[in-house]
């Protein structure tokens, strides 16, 4: 497998790293702050490269500016191709306020206000059979449904990597074949989201919860992945990593 395609959000993450959470009304210190790239779909394809394969990312973008700057330096200096799919001339990359703590190596993930671009590209052709794989965020919500009909006559694997339910679930359910989500993702349990796997015909699946491993399904066989033990530091872009 050498060359894949990410379709999902580019955000601009601000992160501060403390020691503990802190509590109402309480003030902590930073051990250190940083600002970078992010976003589910752009972590994959950075992971990707950095693996040997050819990413290319398909996301919405500002026109320029300083956010602009930041993600496509990003991009090139991973190798990374990318294509801008965003015609609102207004939009802006959102930023995520990210506080990750030491102590517990959980964090809190606040995401921007800015909502998608509802203008994005039309292609009278998409050439994915270029490609191994897809792997789409559930985002980037206009682009992949105006192009729904490449994505259902795609020969190759087309995964998705689902941090949480949302409305357009069902509808990217419906296009991929191999889903990869969280325990959050199953709202029901997984018990339900195999029900509805198996009534879209999705044959493999998996369902990541954190420490306590990996259920997965291949067909007629199930089975879980055990965790490794570690001592986390910081697991923000861990499931983007692993997905």
């Amino acid at each position: 497998m050498n060359k894949a395609l990410f379709i999902g959000r580019s955000v601009v993450d601000v992160l501060s790293h403390v020691r503990h959470f802190p509590k109402p009304d309480e003030k902590v210190k930073a051990l250190h702050n940083d600002i970078f790239s992010g976003g589910s779909s752009l972590n994959a394809a950075v992971t990707f490269a950095h693996l040997g394969g050819e990413a290319f990312l398909y996301t919405s973008l500002s026109e320029n500016g300083i956010d602009y700057e930041l993600i496509t330096n990003e991009l090139r200096s991973r190798n990374i191709k990318y294509n801008n799919i965003n015609l609102d001339p207004s939009y802006k990359i959102p930023h995520s306020t990210v506080i990750s703590s030491q102590d517990s190596s959980e964090r809190i993930i606040i995401n921007g206000s800015q909502e998608e671009s509802d203008k994005t590209i039309l292609y009278d052709y998409l050439p994915l059979d270029d490609f191994d794989l897809i792997q789409l965020d559930q985002y980037e919500v206009g682009f992949v449904m105006k192009h729904k009909q490449f994505f259902e006559s795609f020969k190759g694997t087309i995964v998705l990597d689902g941090g949480s339910w949302k409305n357009c679930s069902l509808d990217f359910l419906r296009l991929v074949d191999i889903p990869i989500v969280s325990e959050v993702f199953c709202g029901d349990g997984i018990d339900a989201f195999a029900k509805i796997c198996k009534g879209l015909n999705i044959d493999k699946w998996a369902v990541t919860r954190g420490k306590n491993g990996i259920v997965w399904h291949d067909r007629n066989s199930d089975g879980v992945i055990k965790a490794s033990q570690v001592d986390a530091i910081d697991t923000l872009g861990a499931g983007d990593i692993f997905h």
